[in-house]
């Protein structure tokens, strides 16, 4: 049981008095006050040094003073106003249990993103010692208890500075306190919900019944900001989609350069797009030309250069989950050569994207990158299997089925056509539309689903 069961700030021109409430339910102290003995008075300063380093580790303290109901216990002094630093250690509520039954497709990976609890807390609750689950298996799953706190507000506070202060967001002060606006008053008493470690909170995978306004309500961003840092022109969503809740980080978002071109004899538009790894129409606009513009040698062209930094992955054996509009494209070019992993049996083979706009249509390099696919897929097949693909520095999460089909370029590689590769929002040619098939096998190559 925790030994505190609140506290007050009390501002003093910028150094805080820090008013501790001890648990009346607690006996460690409470049955003792008028003899605690030495060790009892040295725990108890303890406690409350640690206490406040871990809670306020960005207010300059003057004084603690711990009291049981209107009893004052103990007052601990912190020389000039003592501001502890932001790496203090995260405080651990104390846990208890929920049972699960283990589902057909589960796995330890989802069952923990579902409860938000590491892998290896799972497997030492359970004593599991492999990766190993069956159907019907019950797990306990710990849960901890979120401890509240109440806060006075102060003259010149506003919710963001709280938030701040708690090492918190504006949102969950909001929702403890079931506040709609960001108005507060002074003497106003705000719960300050506990914070726990979690699992990275920069992206969201939307769910059924999710809007984006619902979901800038919950993590405190607006529907505008949403869309921007996600490149939608709609408010349309779709269960599994993967939203960006924070702003461009500098040096993992691409960029566009410009560089200028000079036309050479025998150039053209195609091939000049293809040199430089861009789609035509987007050569095309550049320049304010038409698929029916003449070039003359000489002219001068304006070529983007699209800049794709390697972005990180959930672990070494996963890829990048890149957008293929906005990234995946501009890696893997018309005629680049790639290495295919199978994420499932890791076998590996050579390919040549030749050709394809909505998607990457590939061919196998030689009649021995044929053979290996065939023995993946056991023989030629339309089902869709997760990949990586590895070319340009970059080793990309993508989904490919290898059904030979429509235009060849490569004539001796025994294959008769050429197969589709999928990447993150990559579309069909036939109708533009995304296949979820495909995007289901990509997230499985980047850990995100498993």
């Amino acid at each position: 049981m925790d030994l505190i069961s609140s506290f007050k700030l009390e501002n003093n021109n910028g150094n805080y008095t820090v008013v501790l409430y001890l648990n009346p339910h607690n006996t460690e102290f409470s049955d003792e006050l008028g003899h605690i003995n030495k060790d009892k008075e040295k725990q108890l300063y303890n406690y409350v040094v640690n206490y406040v380093k871990k809670k306020f580790p960005n207010l300059k303290i003057s004084v603690c003073k711990v009291m049981l109901g209107s009893i004052l216990v103990a007052a601990v002094p912190f020389t000039s106003g003592t501001a502890f630093a932001a790496t203090s250690p995260a405080t651990t509520s104390e846990a208890s249990y929920t049972n699960y039954t283990i589902l057909k497709g589960d796995s330890l990976w989802l069952i923990s993103q579902k409860f938000d609890i590491p892998i290896d807390e799972i497997k030492s609750t359970n004593n599991l010692i492999t990766n190993d689950l069956y159907i019907n298996q019950v797990l306990k799953i710990p849960t901890k208890t979120v401890d509240t706190n109440i806060y006075e507000v102060n003259s010149g506070d506003t919710l963001s500075k709280i938030a701040q202060t708690f090492g918190i967001t504006v949102a969950a002060i909001k929702e403890a306190n079931n506040l709609s606006s960001d108005m507060i008053y002074v003497g106003q008493k705000l719960t300050i919900p506990e914070t726990e470690k979690t699992s990275d909170t920069s992206t969201y995978e939307v769910k059924s019944g999710d809007t984006l306004w619902r979901i800038s309500q919950k993590y405190d961003i607006s529907v505008d900001e949403l869309k921007r840092i996600n490149n939608l022109t709609t408010d349309a969503l779709y269960v599994g989609q993967i939203l960006k809740l924070i702003g461009d980080v500098e040096g993992t978002e691409p960029t566009i350069t410009y560089a200028t071109h000079s036309v050479k004899s025998g150039e053209n538009l195609w091939t000049i797009s293809v040199d430089y790894g861009i789609p035509m129409p987007e050569l095309l606009t550049a320049n304010g030309l038409s698929s029916d513009s003449v070039l003359s040698i000489g002219q001068e062209l304006t070529i983007p250069v699209h800049n794709i930094p390697v972005k990180p992955t959930i672990a070494p054996q996963y890829g990048e989950y890149l957008d293929w509009w906005k990234e995946a494209q501009y890696v893997f070019t018309i005629d680049a050569v790639a290495k295919v992993t199978d994420f499932h049996t890791g076998k590996t083979f050579m390919v040549k994207r030749t050709i394809g706009a909505n998607h990457a249509d590939c061919e196998p390099l030689t009649a021995s990158d044929t053979a290996i696919a065939k023995e993946i897929w056991a023989g030629f097949s339309w089902n869709s299997r997760p990949v990586l693909i590895e070319v340009n520095g970059h080793k990309i999460a993508a989904s490919m089925s290898f059904m030979p089909h429509s235009i060849q370029y490569i004539t001796d590689n025994n294959f008769d056509g050429h197969f589709d590769i999928h990447f993150l929002n990559s579309t069909r040619h036939k109708d533009g539309e995304i296949d979820y098939n495909h995007q289901d096998k990509i997230k499985i190559s980047a850990g995100i689903n498993k």
